[in-house]
């Protein structure tokens, strides 16, 4: 039986505020949903490991082209995955309307990214006067802010409030364990996004997402001032005149893409991501001097920590080494393999992080 609330709304159906400021009427326990960024799967398998495309009927084709270590794995375990409808970039106006009316969802979320687009262009109003909830979320900026709102509007749509509490919960702990132990000095960071994917140094963030994971971590990121927005690219001679301690690259599962980019992943191996780093450091004009290549303080960290609810994991791995003394306690290996046996449907595999001046784990 429906029970009616207050203005029509059937009880299966929850009102909330979405990270773009709207209020939205939407299914509790969705059942037909798409996702327009197809990296929010990381949440939904972490809210859903027994069944994470269940809900699905369509999604951004992203994960599929760069993640593909974690699409060999998810395809396997869940082959139904294969039938989904995708779709392109919300924000480059590659959304088809078409498709997604014709799937008649429950509910579309898209990043918050895609917001300025979708609501400037024909897109958002007709949805809406179809009469299909649209949602936006955002794992991409603000994480301190952004995260657990994020995770809470997902767990809500998926009815599964107490797995996304549990979720946060680990997160407010870990990152409360460093902040506890933080010391007053900040070491000097350069971040390079997807090291190696792109031949020119250096891609970087500004104070915001991966920008962020160094701030919690206890890292003044060098390019905090220098770009404004998320992303951007720092000039080669600026990089060498900064000095920077510390480096930290990001990696993925991108050797088919460029030889030189560093694999991390749930295929890579602690070696193989060293190779990679030796070799990037070794062939910039300069890099040899640096203070961070000197001291062997070159990190590399799994590029997608950066958009998933699963960063604070990063953060514990970066202040451990920024700060092995006071951090000496932390096992952030054992957060990681804790976050797949309690919430995700895969096994801990590969190498997510590695050090150049270390041996392998």
């Amino acid at each position: 039986m429906w029970i009616l609330l207050p203005g029509g709304v059937s009880a299966d159906e929850i009102t909330v505020t979405d990270l773009a400021g709207r209020e939205v009427t939407i299914p509790h326990g969705a059942e037909r949903v798409i996702l327009g960024e197809g990296r929010l799967l990381y949440t939904l398998a972490a809210l859903r490991p027994e069944a994470p495309f269940a809900p699905l009927v369509g999604w951004r084709d992203e994960l599929r082209r760069f993640d593909g270590d974690v699409w060999a794995r998810y395809r396997a375990r869940f082959p139904q995955a294969e039938s989904l409808a995708t779709f392109g970039k919300a924000a480059n106006g590659e959304f088809s309307l078409e498709q997604a009316l014709a799937l008649d969802p429950d509910a579309i979320v898209f990043d918050l990214a895609a917001w300025s687009a979708l609501r400037d262009g024909p897109a958002l109003a007709v949805l809406e006067a179809a009469g299909i909830p649209v949602l936006f979320v955002d794992f991409l900026t603000e994480p301190d802010r952004h995260m657990a709102p994020s995770v809470r509007l997902l767990g809500r749509l998926f009815a599964a409030e107490d797995r996304a509490e549990a979720l946060l919960a680990l997160r407010r702990e870990s990152l409360e364990a460093v902040a506890a132990r933080l010391p007053d000095r900040r070491p000097r960071v350069l971040v390079e996004t997807a090291a190696g994917l792109h031949p020119e140094c250096c891609r970087s963030v500004g104070d915001d997402n991966l920008g962020r994971v160094v701030r919690l971590a206890g890292g003044d990121n060098i390019a905090a001032e220098r770009i404004p927005g998320v992303f951007g690219r720092l000039h080669p001679e600026w990089v060498l005149a900064e000095d920077p301690e510390v480096i930290v690259m990001t990696g993925g599962d991108w050797q088919a893409l460029s030889e030189a980019a560093v694999p991390m992943g749930y295929d890579a191996s602690h070696a193989s991501a060293q190779a990679a780093m030796r070799a990037l450091t070794e062939s910039r004009l300069g890099w040899s001097e640096l203070a961070a290549v000197g001291e062997g303080r070159v990190y590399a960290l799994w590029h997608q920590f950066y958009n998933t609810p699963y960063q604070f994991v990063a953060v514990q791995r970066l202040a451990k080494w920024l700060h092995p003394e006071a951090m000496a306690d932390l096992d952030p290996e054992a957060l990681w393999r804790r976050l797949h046996d309690d919430f995700l449907p895969l096994p801990v595999e590969g190498a997510v992080w590695a050090a150049l001046g270390e041996a392998a784990p």
